[in-house]
């Protein structure tokens, strides 16, 4: 019987980390190592995370507990050695992965025994994209695909285990509990011990009750869910101190919206689809050739057959799922896809460097097996090469985006003890990043997009980003607070929702436009100007704005225009009469501007542009 110390002898553990060492290194050179600045569908909760993982919070539904619970652990401790808060959270994941690939690793030391096959096989599997953008970032995929790894380990292992069932059993509730889609690994569980339990059929009432009993266990830690509440932790999600608040963070009832069959074969037509694009961009199409071929010749050896089913059914149902129940883009289903073609990688690796019947005394020649290992070597270098040259750029590109680091300025611009609302998302992680964990931006409350925006402008100040408008809208916010709202400039990019309208009455009647006040003021880079604009009457037409800074003789060095004022998000038709309307706009710090030319245009049928008012402010910054 083959056991786990003679599998894993000194060189195949050599092996194992030379192949860890290159790939960590890779992993290293895109770790995330600033508050996350991307939205796309990898990285959407990952600010999050990084918030969560320093501060005993809880993340969205469904918790995730244990890894929270452990996730903080690891940091508190990297951050006691002096390892930065943002960073530290991207190497939890790392530290999962690999556990992870070592796991994997010896499941394909165990059902191939080649070390070379084994080998290649991670060290592909580790350059695919959704494995290795998760072992950068701080998320829960790498934890589960250790669970995953670790009952695949168990289930596929030949020789006896005591307590199988029941390991299994407790380990995969500890993996459900961690994440739901965990579950669809149980096919193939069953059939792994199927035998087994057919022989024990006489003890399934003792192995379902005690299973059961193991299973639960892994739930436990949610009770961190209404501890951490009632203990007032900052970043706890929901309120799970509550039994429905709880259950809808035990159940995930937030992404219910995802689960179903779809309503026509188009919509299925289209999900699978879907599905089928991130598995290409993940693995490739010859990857997802050569990996259902290898699975269908595991299939069809004696040797491999019981691993290849067990393969096939952990990728296969977490494919079927996908395309026939789920309609998002999801991980935690993508990575057992994408595992078990990478294991049909390893059977066709095995079958390669295997001697075969009719040359093996020829084969058996030292130089025969190094051709044979050379050949494989190369081929695999040349694949990794490919995968290299496919996911580093994207995965440096999002895990080095700005976005968030460039919100957090707007964010320390915001007028003092102010509200500042960021709806949920990249952004308001950023924001709170900063606040809950760096200690900045303590004189701002910031809130998201749920908040009682009524009781907040009746109390103060309340502040949104301008890029809030685009999914927000004036008719959102008025809805919101339950009377008509509107937008002052309150800084750059920032805007300020009130209820009330400063009103100037020194004015003309026939005065349709005055500046009432305009001022400059000189920033490291750029020049502001503010400009508060007032209408006698009612503007019938909306006009955009030009904002230009001038030299000496009167030539344009740079411009700020806007299609409307406040960022666009005040349009001349909603102005009220006497109403002050505070604006601003921002310029490139230029040392020859001598003046600022700003007004309204509108743009002529044939394409030409016509100023309708034009104001000048000199230049008052030192140059």
């Amino acid at each position: 019987m083959t056991t786990l110390r003679t599998l894993i002898g000194r060189h195949e553990t050599s092996g194992l980390l030379i192949v860890l060492a290159i790939l960590t290194a890779l992993y290293l050179s895109t770790l995330q190592t600033i508050p996350n600045g991307s939205d796309h569908y990898f990285m959407i909760d990952v600010g999050e995370t990084q918030i969560v993982l320093n501060t005993w919070g809880s993340l969205h539904a469904t918790g995730y507990p244990l890894y929270v619970i452990t996730g903080n652990l690891i940091v508190a401790l990297l951050t006691s050695v002096g390892m930065s808060a943002v960073v530290a959270p991207a190497l939890v994941s790392l530290l999962w992965g690999i556990v992870a690939l070592t796991l994997i690793y010896i499941i394909a030391l165990h059902i191939s025994h080649n070390m070379l096959a084994a080998l290649l096989m991670v060290m592909l599997f580790g350059l695919t994209r959704t494995m290795w953008i998760h072992n950068v970032i701080a998320e829960i995929y790498t934890m589960g695909l250790a669970l995953l790894a670790m009952l695949l380990l168990i289930a596929m292992w030949r020789g006896n285990i005591a307590h199988r069932v029941y390991w299994l059993a407790f380990i995969g509730g500890v993996g459900v509990a961690h994440h739901r889609a965990l579950a669809l690994v149980a096919p193939a569980l069953l059939y792994a011990v199927g035998p087994e339990l057919w022989r024990r059929r006489r003890e399934w009432p003792k192995l379902i009750g005690v299973g059961f009993l193991l299973g639960i266990i892994g739930f436990v830690p949610y009770i961190y869910l209404p501890l951490r509440e009632r203990a007032g932790a900052a970043w706890v999600y929901g309120q799970p101190d509550t039994v429905p608040g709880f259950l809808n963070e035990f159940l995930g009832r937030e992404a219910n919206r995802f689960f179903g069959i779809p309503d026509s074969f188009e919509m299925l037509r289209s999900n699978i689809a879907l599905i089928n694009r991130v598995l290409v961009t993940d693995v490739t199409m010859p990857g997802i050739i050569f990996g259902i071929a290898g699975l269908v010749v595991a299939l069809l050896m004696i040797e491999t057959r019981r691993a290849a089913v067990i393969l096939s059914l952990n990728g296969g149902a977490a494919y079927l799922f996908h395309g026939i129940l789920y309609s998002d883009v999801l991980s935690a289903l993508i990575l057992p896809v994408t595992l078990s073609l990478a294991f049909g990688w390893l059977f066709l690796l095995r079958l390669a460097l295997s001697p075969s019947s009719s040359h093996t005394k020829r084969e058996s020649a030292s130089s025969w097996r190094i051709l044979r290992a050379t050949t494989a070597v190369v081929v695999a270098v040349i694949v990794g090469s490919r995968l290299f040259a496919d996911h580093k750029p994207f995965i440096t590109a999002v895990t080095t985006q700005r976005t968030g680091l460039e919100t957090i300025d707007l964010a320390r611009q915001t007028p003092p003890h102010a509200t500042l609302m960021i709806p949920w998302g990249m952004r308001h992680f950023a924001v709170g990043f900063a606040r809950d964990v760096r200690g900045d931006l303590q004189d701002i409350t910031l809130v998201d997009h749920n908040a009682d925006f009524a009781s907040l402008v009746a109390q103060g100040q309340l502040v949104t980003l301008a890029t809030t408008f685009f999914d927000h809208p004036v008719e959102w916010w008025t809805q919101r607070i339950g009377q008509p709202v509107t937008l002052q400039a309150a800084a750059p990019q920032l805007v300020e929702v009130t209820t009330r309208r400063e009103l100037f009455d020194a004015l003309d009647s026939d005065d349709e436009m005055v500046v009432v006040e305009q001022s400059v003021e000189c920033t490291p880079g750029t020049i502001e100007l503010r400009v508060d604009w007032v209408s006698a009457i009612k503007p019938q037409r909306d006009l955009s704005v030009f904002v230009h800074s001038l030299d000496t003789e009167g030539n344009i060095i740079a411009q700020g225009d806007q299609a409307a004022p406040v960022f666009g998000q005040r349009p001349l038709t909603t102005w009220q009469p006497h109403e002050i309307v505070h604006d601003l706009y921002t310029l490139p710090y230029a040392d020859d501007a001598a003046a600022i030319h700003y007004g309204f245009f509108e743009q002529l049928p044939d394409g030409s542009f016509n100023n309708i008012y034009d104001f000048m402010q000199p230049m008052t910054c030192a140059r």
